[in-house]
């Protein structure tokens, strides 16, 4: 009865999370280059899906601290929070890349 009870406890947080996820993808535009789906629309634009979610949180605190003067993604960046970027991160690696 716990592991179910786990198992169903870990299917509503990963909802929530898909959830969570996608509104912050509409919110701060990351769909608008990456794809809703975090595949691209564009070769100039990264696929984010399916990528390392340890690797997105540091690239997201890199962006977000400005550390590369000039770069576009500065101005989506500083506008997350660490529990913005956390949730942005976890939701694109689990997106099918």
């Amino acid at each position: 009865m716990i592991l179910i009870t786990a198992v169903i406890a870990a299917s509503t947080a990963y909802a929530d999370t898909d959830e969570d996820g996608a509104r912050l993808a509409w919110k701060y535009h990351c769909v608008t280059c990456h794809g809703q789906t975090g595949i691209a629309n564009s070769d100039r634009y990264p696929n984010i899906a399916g990528q390392n979610e340890a690797y997105l949180v540091s690239r997201l605190r890199y962006f977000r601290e400005q550390a590369e003067p000039g770069n576009q993604m500065n101005a989506q960046a500083i506008q997350l929070s660490d529990d913005d970027i956390t949730i942005l991160a976890d939701y694109f690696n689990r997106k099918a890349g």
